[in-house]
């Protein structure tokens, strides 16, 4: 008896394997430092320095998904992440980055980013650091649709206080 409920359970463990060869089995790939990581480094890089001349790396009809807001456009994008340092953020910094990107194997491709975001407001003067994740869908060398996903309590305590003082002056 004992040998029978070892040679079943032998042959549920063999029959639950994995195939040797993934030949037959479609595969995603997960790259660090291939082509499409490094844009979107360097796209944090332009966001840091306030310089936008990235317009490139974007469709024009980019399809933008922040936290609950939907829009379109990378010039609705673009004028966005200018605005955080013309009129809301100074010494605006992004630390602790994480990109990679995904080859799907139906022939999707993913940026991820996972980083830190850190700035000081320009009203309140308070310093912030905020998490962030976001997701770049690529297309024909381009990002046609981005989502992020932060807490959105820093830039709405920046804001209020920017619309308070301009209420005041």
């Amino acid at each position: 008896m004992r040998y029978l409920i070892l040679l079943l359970a032998t042959g549920v463990l063999i029959g639950c394997t994995q195939p040797e060869s993934s030949d037959h089995t479609p595969q995603t790939t997960v790259e660090t430092n291939d082509e499409h990581s490094e844009k979107i480094q360097l796209l944090f890089d332009k966001y840091v320095q306030n310089d936008f001349d990235v317009m490139e790396y974007y469709a024009e009809d980019v399809a933008c998904y922040i936290n609950n807001a939907v829009f379109s456009g990378r010039d609705n994008l673009m004028g966005g992440f200018k605005m955080h340092h013309d009129l809301m953020y100074k010494d605006i910094a992004i630390e602790e980055r994480t990109i990679q990107t995904e080859y799907w194997s139906n022939g999707e491709v993913w940026s991820r980013a996972w980083f830190t975001w850190t700035g000081t407001g320009q009203t309140t003067g308070d310093s912030y650091s905020n998490r962030g994740h976001f997701d770049y869908k690529w297309e024909n060398g381009q990002i046609v649709t981005l989502m992020a996903y932060y807490s959105e309590e820093i830039q709405n305590k920046e804001a209020a206080a920017l619309q308070a003082a301009a209420d005041q002056e």
